[in-house]
């Protein structure tokens, strides 16, 4: 029986077993049937990405589900037009702007909503379709988008003097993604009004971790991860946030420094929580907490359905059988996760993986469970 003889469904099944772009190219020009059906794989694809650099240099470039993977090592479009083939692109990496046009590819093609990286980009006038960019803020930003352009941001040691100025030419931003070089600055600048998801590292041991601080100037917040270095925490307890549904805080820095630290000890972090009464979702790893902490942390969230506890040396089988009685007693369902040595399958995974681009606006989905903010996506495709 001839390939030609098969229903389009079982042709469909084979052509999607093949997933090396020139190959694909090449068997859409078999007939006007081929290329029918390859082409409506082609038009699946929204994201151009970049392979991974160590060890790639033999890898040919291949599409998934929804991106195209070229290899940054080869020189792949001799013979091809990108958007011709791939016309719904939508979020893509300018690492490979030597590989293709990439300046005359985001202009004119308004579908093009989202970079990683600016590269030759940055000194190419405005781009006027961009609403969410990943990239080291190290350019005059005001000359490449307009006023409210952005309302994704993933800015890798934007200073914090200078946040102020970038979140007034930028004040409606839905996501910021920010790894700030904070010193001893506190943000003093307008409120983000519309931001739903913060994550936020600072550099390490910079002074006092204003980042909660920073929290307060964002009333709509419904999402947060952060990254603290510094032992040296400024909480205000008074200005409540009740939007804030799911949080995450990673002590990073008692991983590196072996000491006892009084100012993240269960008072100041109590003080904190304080401030978020409707908190579903909390993460909260490589603290000391014990036993009574953890029963006066259920008592204070009320609203409480999934406590990860894991990186929490003292929180063990004993402080789970501790809660699981305090719930049947209260009436109450909270999951708690912790480290144990036979984890339930059932148990989500903490991801040390970073995707770069991630579909679907879900915290939950993509951030809550990474275990680090060094992974969490760069840019997420609502």
């Amino acid at each position: 029986m001839s390939l030609n003889d098969l229903p389009d469904n079982c042709l469909w099944k084979i052509l999607e077993n093949v997933h090396g772009v020139k190959e694909l190219i090449q068997l859409s020009k078999v007939c006007s049937r081929w290329s029918d059906l390859i082409t409506l794989r082609f038009n699946r694809v929204q994201y151009l990405q970049t392979m991974d650099t160590d060890s790639t240099e033999d890898k040919v470039d291949y599409i998934d589900a929804n991106s195209l993977w070229i290899n940054y090592h080869t020189n792949c479009n001799d013979d091809w037009n990108l958007i011709e083939f791939f016309p719904n692109l939508k979020i893509i990496d300018t690492a490979l702007d030597e590989a293709f046009n990439l300046p005359e590819i985001v202009k004119n093609n308004p579908q093009i909503k989202g970079l990683i990286g600016m590269h030759t980009l940055s000194r190419c006038g405005y781009l006027e379709n961009i609403e969410m960019c990943a990239t080291r803020f190290n350019f005059d930003y005001k000359k490449v988008f307009r006023p409210d352009q952005l309302k994704q941001v993933s800015a890798l040691w934007l200073k914090m003097k200078d946040l102020p100025s970038f979140i007034e030419y930028f004040p409606n931003l839905k996501r910021l993604n920010l790894h700030l070089i904070a010193n001893y600055y506190f943000y003093n600048g307008p409120n983000l009004s519309s931001l739903k998801i913060l994550e936020l590292c600072t550099n390490c041991f910079a002074g006092k971790f204003n980042g909660f601080y920073f929290m307060d100037f964002c009333p709509s917040l419904e999402s947060a991860f952060f990254q603290c270095w510094s032992y040296d925490i400024h909480v205000d307890e008074s200005i409540k946030n009740y939007n804030l549904r799911d949080l995450v805080i990673n002590n990073a820095g008692f991983i590196h420094v072996v000491r006892n630290s009084s100012e993240l000890s269960w008072p100041l972090l109590k003080k904190l929580l304080s401030k978020f009464p409707n908190l579903h979702h909390l993460a909260i790893r490589h603290f000391d907490v014990s036993n009574s902490d953890l029963e006066e942390l259920i008592k204070l969230l009320t609203e409480l359905d999934i406590l990860d506890l894991r990186k929490c040396k003292k929180v063990t089988q004993k402080s789970a059988d501790l809660l699981f009685k305090y719930c049947v007693k209260e009436n109450r369902s909270i999951a708690i996760y912790y480290d144990c040595e036979n984890e339930p399958v059932e148990w989500p995974e903490l991801d040390t993986t970073q995707e770069s681009i991630v579909h679907g606006f879900d915290f939950m989905k993509h951030c809550f469970y990474k275990s680090t903010i060094y992974c969490v996506p760069f840019l997420i495709d609502e």
